[in-house]
């Protein structure tokens, strides 16, 4: 086992290193040109490295196209961005003519935000919500109508609207949310999108036809300065047996839109700075392989409802959900609802939100995930879920997933009636959590490594209203304890004669601290001897320690 991980580990360090050397900034090529406007079924279309493609490669509805650079070249650029020229100074701000309302900017190939109040990442301003609609704040001596309220609606989601009205500090936004989440009682917001908020060094704002910007030093932006309008780098959707290769874009709301596609590769192509998602994948049949994603404000790769067959496999993610002030991210690799698929040999680096979710008949395997859930919690590393209670027949394996943040963030994630999962030779390291099985049952837990969590390894949750865990087993573990941390908690709002049915522990490995080895719903915290009492667990092995081992598999 720690031979494959190590393979693993070397394969995926190997193929960052790279990726990570030069993607921390994307200066492109200075000569601009236009992207060809003419496109044929069984067209090849080379472009040149020595300059960036400006505008939206319209592939939609085409059939057997390639994408590729031209023989010699290691990459081609595209972007919906145009370089912005003409600036004046006014002060600390520059400014310069835009013909459009940017909605992403970056400057020397660094992504910029939107001007907003506050300006540290860490603090929110704080108001009582009044419904769904509405908010009172401490009044900031501006009429804020026409400004984005942007608002942490639950601990997994942050909501966006434009203010309607302003009443001295009591605010209406245009629209209610549609998830019907509206604003919580005690509300942490911050505001974006008018001028006087301008006033840090890297920040930009539009107004009247004009771009303004404080740059982070004294000198002209002329040259430097890239926008981009609301729209899409390639434009692959209804396609068939487009191929892409070789190709960088930046700075597109959505790099490659393959809704409803046939059959679509992505080979070999780098993602920078993108809002919305970097790919989003619609029909069956995509590969996508060796692509490498780097920044984007919310989403990486997002799969509509009616994907299927699709690989991901062998790429690289960083700063997904990261970008700019926090938003709203659904994760780095996210089907939703989508069915069939492998999520193979990714590295995930550095996200807002979940790592990798999926649905059902999918094998996610031998993927390393580090530091996810930085903006958002009640995440995972890897999550499922199935609301329609139906069996998910999703196999999850030979993962690595280590330093999630938040405290409500797990390793492994089966949420929502999650069952018929496979949980097998996983490591989790260093996580607030190991795994949850929220409302899930008849899942398989086996061989995985749990070492060094916070608050527990595995935590059942049962909150339905009838008996929804049951049947799990938990076989052939490892579990690793630092001092004081329970091996499990096992809660139901049902009360604590249920918890016999949660699941089998059997021939697991644990190596504790304490006596405190699980809590107990009307129990409370017992020791191992208490455990076998009540969960049998008979057959396990148990060893009181007093300094952690070293096992196989540490980094």
């Amino acid at each position: 086992m720690f031979l494959k991980f190590l393979c693993i580990g070397l394969a995926i360090l190997l193929m960052s290193v790279s990726f990570f050397s030069r993607a921390e900034s994307l200066k492109p090529p200075l000569l601009v040109s236009p992207l060809p406007t003419i496109v044929r079924d069984g067209d090849v279309i080379s472009l040149a490295c020595d300059r960036t493609y400006s505008g939206t490669l319209q592939l939609r509805g085409k059939r057997d196209v390639v994408v590729q650079a031209a023989p010699g070249c290691p990459t081609a650029t595209i972007t919906p961005a145009i370089p912005i020229s003409g600036w004046i100074k006014e002060g600390k701000i520059w400014s310069a003519p835009v013909s459009f309302m940017p909605r992403m900017v970056q400057v020397d190939g660094l992504f910029k935000a939107i001007a907003h109040e506050p300006n540290d990442l860490q603090t929110w301003l704080q108001g009582e919500g009044k419904g769904r609609d509405s908010l009172l704040m401490d009044h900031l001596g501006h009429d804020l109508r026409g400004a984005t309220i942007v608002w942490r609606a639950e601990d997994w989601l942050i909501l966006s609207e434009t203010i309607a009205s302003d009443d001295r500090g009591l605010i209406q936004i245009k629209r209610p949310p549609d998830e019907n989440f509206g604003f919580p009682v005690k509300s942490n917001f911050y505001l974006e999108g008018q001028r006087w908020m301008l006033n840090s060094p890297g920040e930009w704002f539009y107004e009247h036809g004009r771009l303004f910007i404080w740059p982070e030093n004294d000198t002209s932006p002329e040259g430097r300065v890239w926008a981009a309008p609301r729209l899409v780098g390639i434009d692959a959707q209804d396609s068939s047996n487009v191929r892409i290769e070789g190709i960088t874009l930046f700075l597109a709301n959505r790099g490659i839109d393959g809704s409803n596609s046939r059959s679509l590769s992505v080979h070999n192509t780098r993602i920078i700075n993108s809002e919305e998602e970097a790919i989003l994948i619609g029909g069956s049949g995509a590969r996508i392989s060796h692509v490498r994603i780097e920044g984007s404000v919310q989403h990486g790769i997002r799969a509509n409802d009616d994907a299927s067959d699709v690989y991901i496999t062998d790429s690289v993610f960083h700063n997904v959900g990261m970008l700019g002030m926090p938003k709203r991210s659904k994760g780095v690799i996210v089907f939703e609802h989508a069915q069939g698929q492998v999520i193979a040999r990714n590295r995930i680096v550095d996200a807002g939100y979940v790592g990798i979710r999926v649905f059902r008949d999918a094998k996610v395997e031998g993927n390393f995930i580090d530091r996810v859930c930085l903006r958002l919690t009640d995440c995972g590393g890897i999550y499922t879920a199935a609301r329609d209670r139906l069996p998910l027949r999703t196999r999850i394996e030979n993962n690595r997933i280590s330093h999630l943040q938040g405290r409500w963030s797990h390793a492994i994630y089966l949420d929502d009636f999650a069952n018929g999962v496979v949980v097998r030779n996983n490591h989790s390291i260093t996580n607030p959590s190991g795994m949850q099985l929220h409302n899930g049952f008849s899942n398989v837990v086996s061989d995985n490594l749990f070492k060094n969590s916070a608050h527990q390894h595995i935590l059942f949750n049962e909150t339905a209203s009838f008996g929804s865990i049951f049947g799990n087993q938990i076989v052939k573990n490892n579990f690793v304890s630092l001092s004081g941390i329970p091996v499990f908690r096992l809660w139901s709002g049902r009360g604590g004669n249920h918890l016999s049915r949660f699941a089998t522990f059997s021939q697991n490995n644990y190596s504790i601290f304490t006596d405190q080895f699980a809590q107990l719903e009307g129990v409370g915290m017992i020791g191992k001897a208490e455990w076998k009492r009540h969960m049998g667990d008979s057959d396990s092995q148990f060893s009181q320690v007093s300094t952690l081992p070293q096992l196989p598999g540490k980094r």
